[in-house]
């Protein structure tokens, strides 16, 4: 017979129970006890009450944060500590039981959070790979060496990674890793951590003497945040190299790309209070590929500003100011400020099916810029807009299907004086597409306006259908087209191609013939021409954890730079836990690649794996590549073994 017995925070159930007068516990076969987010169960148990300590006999235990625990005769010292001797040690559940860690005695200190056993086995697939005559490692954050990383590049050779964590004090660490490569040397990486209750701090600096090089060359990365009050926050992002080269030589971080044209650092402060808002940022930009850093614009600093006013409901005021000091060794330094005032007056019927909203923008900029000598300039510009928009939607005899048609009709009207002497900074004519066809003004930034008497057209269209509940697009449209009245350029050196008053018809269509399916195509039709000036298209596949991505785009150089490129991805599950996966990027122009990678996957329960090659084109560097392995093998709760 079981009986439930109250242990404190806990239930002990057995099928003997009984209480001595000594404050013992003694429960005997089938024995189930939950304490303190902990599971035990056994077939014997001694339990004294008043310090819970415990013997447990054929033990099984299972903690709060995974870790399996058992043996024959286990010692409970206290609520957190255990031992024995001829114990298993696992983070794999039973019916997954891929790895353990077989100890002729063992010590599981929960409040330490250290495991530790003598006479060790590391058992993998039921096969002893590792005999050690100590073992330790930690549950919690804790001072050691982690697990070592291997690869291979043909850039660096064979590299092998041996991280040392110092848990230095409760709000911070550091990681210490030498980085031990053939064809390099050896390099130094340092990375400090910080937290507290303003925010976070991380610090990492890299240094190398280059065996191939016979140069000193290093990294310096941050990434830092901080709340002040809930509407002051501030961040530093540095990520600086000490030559041009470096990344494409040492990409060891996600989101490095060895072929990127800059690296950037950013720092800004900011103010927020709903829609109004105050930041003072500065940018600084690093050329990559070995090129000179002399002519690459710097931002040392940006105010920017911008404040709403109520006016009247539904009418809105809006400010925003800009001031920027531009500063490069070679060119054009100065500063520009800009306000630009604006007024909206939206409107709307039917419940938003018919909607309008009139803009009224004005646009004031000077400049004090050097080159050889100090000159001072300035522009105003104003603009007034009109947007139309309307929604129809049929929904079908049988209620499956519903299509909607939404038309856009917007007018814009600028005057503007000729810029063409006036500073240029960070501002280009960014190409017609889907994006700023609606937006009036098409220039980045500030240093240009627009001049114009422009009508602008988008058709939207999509046709959805429903499956038991369920709603899902089949058809998305779009067609958009501009007409300008003025066919005037504001900047003849920065817009040398002859203006058109009827702009490329922009046209985008994606298909989902089913839930996991999507085909799309998409670009523009210059019609005097009558040729594609910007062309992509493209076929995705999504389901149960597989997919399969193949890009096209194309570019023609009278629309932008001249481009053409494949890019492509995919995942396929070869049964339940094998999986092979590749991503990558051709130049079809250039004939070259400029990243592809491909691998194998192994995802269990408690541990997976993967195995991938890759190769990836270094820019500014005489179109040399690197082609290069890398491995890694993680047990839930021990560590991992490789690189990602």
């Amino acid at each position: 017979m079981q009986l439930p017995a109250v242990v404190y925070a806990g239930e002990l159930v057995a099928n003997q129970i009984q209480r001595d007068p000594y404050g013992m516990i003694h429960a005997q076969g089938d024995v189930h006890m939950k304490t303190h987010g902990m599971v035990i169960e056994a077939e014997a148990l001694q339990l004294d009450v008043d310090s819970q300590a415990a013997t447990i006999t054929d033990a099984k235990i299972k903690t709060r944060e995974g870790q399996r625990i058992q043996g024959k005769h286990l010692q409970r010292i206290d609520l957190k500590h255990f031992q024995g001797e001829d114990v298993v040690y696992t983070l794999c559940e039973d019916d997954a039981l891929a790895w353990k860690i077989v100890a002729g005695s063992a010590n599981l200190n929960l409040d330490e959070g250290v495991f530790e056993a003598h006479d060790a086995q590391f058992v993998w697939a039921g096969i002893p790979v590792l005999y050690t005559p100590y073992w330790q490692h930690a549950l919690t954050r804790r001072s050691g060496l982690l697990t070592p990383r291997l690869s291979h590049s043909t850039r660096r050779g064979q590299q092998l990674d041996i991280p040392f964590y110092w848990a230095a004090a409760p709000n911070w660490d550091m990681t210490l890793m030498p980085r031990v490569m053939k064809l390099r040397g050896v390099m130094a990486d340092i990375e400090w951590r910080h937290r507290s209750g303003l925010g976070d701090e991380l610090i990492q600096l890299e240094s190398i003497q280059d065996k191939e090089t016979g140069t000193a060359r290093g990294r310096l990365r941050t990434d830092m945040g901080w709340t002040f009050a809930p509407t002051v926050d501030a961040a530093v992002d540095i990520d600086a190299v000490n030559d041009g080269l470096y990344i494409a030589d040492f990409p060891f971080y996600t989101g490095d790309r060895e072929s990127a044209a800059f690296l950037t650092s950013n720092a800004y402060m900011a103010w927020r209070d709903g829609s109004d808002s105050a930041i003072l940022s500065t940018r600084y930009q690093q050329v990559l590929g070995g090129g000179s850093n002399a002519a690459t614009l710097q931002v040392l600093p940006r105010l920017q500003t911008r404040h709403y006013f109520d006016v009247a409901g539904e009418q809105a005021l809006k400010l925003e100011h800009q001031t920027t000091v531009f500063q490069r060794d070679v060119g054009v330094s100065g500063t520009r400020m800009g306000l630009r005032p604006s007024w909206s007056l939206p409107w709307q019927m039917q419940g938003g099916s018919i909607a309008a909203n009139w803009t009224v923008l004005g646009q004031y900029v000077g400049y004090d810029s050097k080159n050889f000598t100090s000159t001072t300039s300035s522009y105003a510009a104003l603009a007034s807009s009109l947007q139309v928009e309307a929604r129809f939607e049929r929904v079908f005899a049988d209620r499956q299907w519903r299509h909607e048609l939404k038309p856009i009709l917007r007018l814009d009207v600028s005057t503007a004086p000729d810029q063409s002497a006036d500073p240029r900074y960070d501002s280009s004519l960014l190409p017609l597409n889907m994006s700023n066809l609606l937006q009036g003004n098409r220039y980045s930034g500030w240093d240009r306006f627009e001049r114009m008497q422009k009508v602008s057209f988008l058709l939207t269209s999509s046709l959805e259908t429903k499956s038991q509940d369920v709603v899902r697009k089949v058809i998305e449209m779009q067609l958009g087209i501009a007409y300008d009245g003025l066919k005037e350029t504001v900047d003849a050196v920065a817009s040398p191609a002859p203006t058109t008053s009827v702009s490329n018809l922009l046209a985008e269509l994606a298909w989902m013939p089913f839930s996991d399916w999507k085909i799309d195509a998409g670009g523009q039709h210059h019609a005097s021409n009558n040729r594609w000036v910007e062309a992509h298209g493209g076929i995705h596949w999504t389901g149960q954890g597989q997919y399969a991505h193949l890009a096209w785009r194309r570019t023609d150089a009278s629309y932008s730079r001249a481009a053409q490129s494949l890019t492509f991805s995919g995942r396929v599950k070869m049964n339940q836990r094998w999986s092979s996966y590749t991503q990558g990027q051709y130049d079809l122009l250039r004939k070259h690649t400029i990243q592809t990678t491909l691998g194998l996957a192994y995802q269990h329960a408690c541990w997976d794996a993967s195995l991938e090659g890759y190769k990836s084109y270094q820019v500014g560097s005489n179109s040399l590549t690197d082609i290069g392995w890398r491995f890694l093998l993680t047990f839930d709760g021990l560590g991992s073994f490789g690189d990602s």
